[in-house]
C-alpha cells in the first residue's frame, strides 16, 4: 500500500537526551538507542470522514482508511445509547516508523476524536482512557499491530530493534514530557506489540498480569525497590494493591495503591495475592 501521507520523524535525540537511561527487555544487556519518535499527524478532516458514505471508496486524499475502519462500530454504540456521533474541534493522531521501513503507521484512538453527542458515556472507558490502537497499512488494507496505554502515546519513541526483526521496541509516558519517571515499553512479539516492561526512575520492572494483591501487614510503599528509599506513602495491612510487575533486580513489585495514588515498589513478602473467585 502505497501512503501518500507525509512521515515527519523525529530525530532530535541530543535534545531528547536520546534515552540513554532506558533498560532494554530482559534478556538484553545493553539500552537500545532511539531512533524515531511519533509526531503529532493533523493532515485529517474528521468532519469529512463522519460525511463520508460507507459505500465510498477509501482513499488517502478523503480520509486514512484506519479512521473509517474505527467509525462504523462507534457511530453504531453511540446511537444505541440515543446519541450522535461528532468530531473534535482537532485531530489527536500520531505517526512514526516502527519497523523503519519509511511508511508511517499511526496511533489513533477513536474517543480522543470523536464523542457521543447526547450520549457522552456511551464511549467512556474509564478514568485511564481508551487504548490507542497502532494501525499499518498492508497491502490495501489496514492491520492493528498492537496498542498503547493512552499515557504513554504522547511523543512515543522507537527504540532501535533487535534480532532483526524489523519492529523496534516502542517506548513512551508522562505524556510526552522528558525527561521521564516512568517508561512503558512495548515489544514486538513476531506478530504484534505487547506491554513487556518498563523503566522506573532508572529500575527495570518485567510487566506481569499481576492482579489484586493485599499487604499482610502495614507497609510503605517506595520510591525506588531500595531498602531505606523515599517513602511515597504507607498503608495499613489489608490494603489492596495492583501489582503491575516485578523488579528486575530486586525482590520488590512494582503496584498501584489506587487510580489516584502514587505508583511505587513493595517487598515481595509483604503482599499475599487474593484468591480467586
Amino acid at each position: 500500500m502505497t501512503h501518500r501521507f507525509a512521515v515527519v520523524l523525529g530525530l532530535a535525540l541530543a535534545a531528547c537526551g536520546a534515552q540513554g537511561d532506558a533498560i532494554p527487555p530482559a534478556g538484553s544487556t545493553s539500552a537500545d538507542p532511539v531512533v524515531s519518535t511519533a509526531v503529532p499527524y493533523t493532515d485529517v478532516d474528521l468532519t469529512s470522514c463522519l460525511q463520508m458514505p460507507d459505500s465510498a471508496a477509501p482513499t488517502a486524499d478523503a480520509c486514512p482508511g484506519f479512521i473509517r475502519t474505527a467509525l462504523a462500530p462507534t457511530g453504531e454504540t453511540c446511537s444505541e445509547f440515543g446519541g450522535v456521533l461528532q468530531p473534535m474541534a482537532a485531530p489527536i493522531i500520531w505517526s512514526l516508523d516502527a519497523d523503519a521501513d519509511g511508511e508511517p503507521e499511526f496511533l489513533f484512538d477513536v474517543t480522543q476524536n470523536y464523542y457521543c453527542d447526547g450520549a457522552p458515556s456511551a464511549l467512556s472507558c474509564g478514568s485511564l482512557g481508551c487504548p490507542v490502537f497502532l494501525y499499518a497499512g498492508r497491502d490495501d488494507a489496514w492491520a492493528v499491530l498492537g496498542h498503547m496505554n493512552a499515557e504513554d502515546v504522547s511523543r512515543a519513541d522507537v527504540l532501535a530493534a533487535r534480532g532483526g526483526s524489523g519492529y523496534g521496541t516502542l517506548s513512551g509516558g508522562c505524556g510526552g514530557i522528558r525527561p521521564c519517571e516512568e517508561l512503558t515499553h512495548y515489544t514486538w512479539d513476531g506478530s504484534s506489540y505487547d506491554r513487556t516492561a518498563m523503566v522506573v526512575r532508572g529500575h527495570g520492572v518485567d510487566v506481569s498480569p499481576g492482579g489484586l494483591w493485599t499487604l499482610a501487614g502495614d507497609t510503605p510503599v517506595l520510591s525506588e525497590p531500595v531498602a531505606g528509599a523515599e517513602v511515597l506513602d504507607s498503608y495499613p495491612a489489608g490494603t489492596q494493591m495492583v501489582v503491575i510487575g516485578d523488579a528486575r533486580d530486586a525482590p520488590y513489585r512494582y503496584v498501584s495503591p489506587c487510580n489516584v495514588c502514587e505508583r511505587g515498589f513493595v517487598a515481595t513478602d509483604a503482599l499475599t495475592q487474593e484468591a480467586s473467585p
